[in-house]
């Protein structure tokens, strides 16, 4: 399931970065960061999480305490 999550939200299976520690440095950023937006109680979907901490710091700060 986390995979998946993970494809879907991030797009990790398109991900081009392979070498050295890249990628699973990368992939640990992701997993961090799908954590901190599971734990929100609102309503969206967790592409949806993401792309509104893109665009609301105020919604960003919110995530990350």
């Amino acid at each position: 399931m986390l995979h998946w999550h993970l494809d879907v939200t991030f797009n990790e299976d398109q991900s081009r970065v392979r070498t050295k520690n890249g990628a699973v440095n990368l992939s640990t950023i992701r997993k961090f960061s799908m954590e901190l937006l599971k734990r929100q109680t609102d309503r969206l979907s967790l592409k949806r999480r993401r792309k509104k901490c893109m665009r609301n710091l105020d919604y960003l700060a919110q995530v990350m305490n």
